[in-house]
């Protein structure tokens, strides 16, 4: 993936602040799920961001706001 596609997704998580993972793939619908599941997985693991499950959904959050 491209570091634009990176950019736009950590700028989405930003702005809501929390987002659910199926909410953060409605608002990308160019991209296909095993794509901004793999940004996902790249940015958590830069540590730009932070996945929690929350029962049966994921949630994405910026890593520097309180969990």
């Amino acid at each position: 993936m491209t570091h634009q596609a990176s950019a736009r997704l950590l700028t989405i998580v930003q702005e809501r602040r929390q987002i659910r993972l199926e909410e953060l793939l409605a608002s990308l619908p160019e991209f296909t799920w095993n794509q901004v599941f793999s940004l996902v997985d790249e940015l958590s693991r830069r540590k730009l961001i932070c996945l929690r499950r929350r029962g049966f959904d994921y949630e994405l959050r910026a890593a520097s706001l309180p969990v």
